[in-house]
């Protein structure tokens, strides 16, 4: 009995482990990103440089600790990671469900949201099995030859930090953002027909012989015109379906929004992206290159707009510099982000579709994007194919590991 709880609670907590871990390495911009609202939201801005070494480590360590604990090598350093894993992060999930400094833990990514109540419970949940292992690693006989362990543990090591490093340098492997490849940003907009709706509650602040008092809607005195109104203040109590794509504005100069006009679109239409232009990557012939497809485009009757979160003085800079002869338009910065894990990036959109994505160090050539949308088909089908080959292959050696057995 003990040693099948003990097998269950290794394949429980090694499954989370991989998945968590994994699922950063997929995508460790985002992963940085949300490393840096946890110093902001605790005062510590100063370590910002260190987000996207702790993106790579973090992915690292949990991915291999939950490959360990599922393949039964190792265990008794893993059930340590793993324990100092949830010693400190079920206390911190606690802090941030109850004080809500950041609305999404990203303990999953983009792959799976959980609320912050949520995560907490999940933690509780796995922290059990974990404390279990963590009792019982001693009496665990591993069955792998220790070369084979060395050898196991360097390779997925070089694995896991080789797709963390492509994903980097490239775009996520897999993306679960509402804005991935095939996707519609209209259809991501919408409010299902009987979906959930927020509740508000107002708070009113009336006057009256020199004291003032609170009242809510449902005590509000109406008809007592004693009272002298003096503010008011109106808060959620109870959180409402949000569609997965919410902020999607793409305001020009006079500060009118053109998203419809460019979701709607018949025609294909190209959109550069650079959250901040002056932290974007335009050297090295990237910014000759995506000019170099505007103009291509534009000879084909198709639209470019650059958007961006820059000031317009950056905007200014930066047009006269390169003399780029862009459409700007001003979008959310954490949109932006969302949107593509690239500075600069491009995103080539039809009625609201996305067809195609690429990072800036991965631009089309523009002698070879005379039809984009089938030069994006093409090189979306690639990537499926690379992607189901690596799938193939991890699966299978892992599946092979579970035969090394020694007798």
């Amino acid at each position: 009995m003990t040693r099948s709880l003990f097998v269950v609670s290794r394949i429980l907590v090694g499954i989370t482990f991989i998945f968590s871990g994994f699922v950063k390495a997929v995508d460790p911009t985002g992963s940085a990103i949300k490393f840096g609202d946890y110093l902001s939201a605790f005062g510590t801005e100063s370590l910002m440089g260190l987000v996207m070494p702790a993106a790579f480590v973090v992915a690292a360590l949990e991915f291999l600790t939950g490959l360990h604990l599922l393949l039964g090598i190792r265990i008794k350093t893993s059930s340590i990671l793993a324990l100092i894993f949830m010693t400190i992060f079920t206390p911190l999930t606690l802090f941030i469900a109850i004080k809500n400094p950041v609305t999404d833990c990203g303990c999953f990514g983009d792959a799976l949201k959980l609320s912050n109540w949520e995560t907490f419970f999940k933690n509780i949940i796995l922290l059990l099995p974990t404390l279990f292992i963590f009792v019982k690693r001693k009496q665990f006989n591993e069955a792998i030859k220790n070369l084979n362990k060395l050898i196991i543990t360097l390779f997925f090591t070089g694995a896991i930090l080789g797709i963390t490093y492509y994903s980097l340098q490239h775009l996520p492997i897999i993306d679960f953002r509402p804005y991935k490849i095939g996707n519609n940003i209209n259809e991501g907009m919408q409010i299902p027909e009987g979906a959930e709706q927020p509740e508000y509650e107002t708070t009113f602040i009336l006057e009256k012989d020199g004291k003032q008092k609170s009242f809510t809607a449902e005590n509000y005195p109406y008809t007592d015109t004693t009272w002298v109104f003096v503010s008011n203040d109106t808060k959620i109590i109870k959180e409402g379906y949000e569609p997965p794509i919410h902020d999607f504005v793409l305001n020009d100069l006079e500060g009118v929004d053109q998203a419809q006009n460019i979701l709607n679109s018949e025609a294909p239409v190209l959109l550069v992206i650079s959250s901040q232009i002056n932290k974007g990557h335009w050297q090295n012939g990237i910014l000759e290159n995506i000019i170099e497809l505007k103009q291509k485009l534009y000879e084909q009757g198709i639209h470019t707009h650059f958007l961006t979160a820059s000031s317009d003085d950056q905007i200014t800079k930066f047009e006269f510099d390169g003399d780029a002869g862009f459409d700007y338009l001003n979008a959310d910065e954490t949109m932006l982000k969302t949107v593509i894990r690239s500075n600069p990036g491009l995103v080539l959109l039809q009625k609201g579709n996305v067809m195609g994505k690429w990072h800036y160090n991965d631009l089309p050539d523009p002698a070879s994007f005379k039809n984009p949308i089938s030069y994006s088909l093409g090189q979306l089908i690639q990537q499926q194919n690379l992607l189901l080959l690596l799938c193939y292959a991890l699966g299978g050696l892992i599946f092979l590991i579970l035969f090394m057995q020694k007798k």
